[in-house]
């Protein structure tokens, strides 16, 4: 099933596609990025057949954005964690197997997109990235998913799809400022009644996992009125679940209020 949905174009942070043509290593690139970045403020090495993170990255301390998305890069530095003004990174489409804990300490990180890798971990030090708004962490490995993500209080874009996830941390429920969730094409079997309290929660996508139920307090307490659950037991009695009525209203009341489309 995973190998199957690789080409699918995914939605959320940019479009993703399929597994990347690799270039052969261009070392002028990596000069040209360099010597651009000093003047934008970002580094920009896509599909540029780097197996490891040039050298001279982790200095360059005044970068805004990193880009070193369709790569083969194996490992990101410890030193990364020196970017302290890094707002938007990355790292798709490469060979990861690991985040570093160091990324913990970019503080001002607001983007982080880590999808098509190989990663099994979050690590605990992103409870310190206060700041981060979007965080992509589809198709990867994971199996566990730290609660310390909670902590990131400002994150309104939480993809972690088509993963080995078997069970979502009820610390959930304080990303008070979520607006999406993706956890659809994983092993999970239950949602936690605690995502009730995610008041600013408007679309759920839980696809291809093993949900016998939604609990009564997430369709009705929460803001939801986007939910996608096809391929899970639930989705055949969806509209006997007690609580549906008030979820349904609310997305009649979306579709109602939806601007009117216009023909091109």
């Amino acid at each position: 099933r995973r190998a199957a949905r690789l080409g699918r174009a995914r939605g959320g942070m940019g479009t993703y596609f399929s597994v990347p043509i690799v270039a052969p290593l261009d070392i002028d690139a990596i000069h040209k990025a360099e010597k651009e970045a000093r003047r934008t403020k970002v580094f920009l090495l896509r599909n540029a057949g780097l197996s490891a993170v040039p050298r001279r990255l982790p200095k360059m301390t005044s970068l805004r954005e990193v880009d070193l998305s369709s790569n083969r890069i194996v490992e990101l530095p410890f030193e990364m964690g020196e970017l302290s003004r890094m707002r938007v990174l990355n790292v798709s489409h490469n060979i990861l197997a690991q985040l570093p804990a160091s990324l913990g300490d970019c503080d001002q990180l607001r983007v982080l997109n880590a999808a098509y890798n190989c990663i099994e971990s979050i690590p605990k030090t992103f409870k310190h990235l206060e700041r981060l708004q979007e965080l992509d962490i589809s198709f990867n490995h994971l199996v566990d998913v730290q609660p310390s993500i909670s902590e990131c209080r400002q994150l309104t874009y939480l993809n972690m799809s088509d993963n080995l996830i078997e069970e979502l941390p009820a610390e959930f429920g304080h990303l008070v400022a979520l607006f999406e969730l993706n956890v659809s094409y994983n092993r999970i079997a239950e949602i936690p009644e605690e995502f009730s309290t995610l008041l600013s929660l408007k679309k759920l996508d839980i696809r291809g996992n093993s949900i016998h139920s939604i609990p009564r307090a997430v369709l009705t307490d929460s803001s939801l009125d986007r939910l996608y659950t096809n391929g899970n037991p639930v989705h055949s009695e969806l509209k006997l679940q007690d609580g549906y009525d008030v979820f349904w209203e609310r997305m009649v009341l979306r579709c109602e209020n939806a601007p009117p489309r216009t023909l091109q």
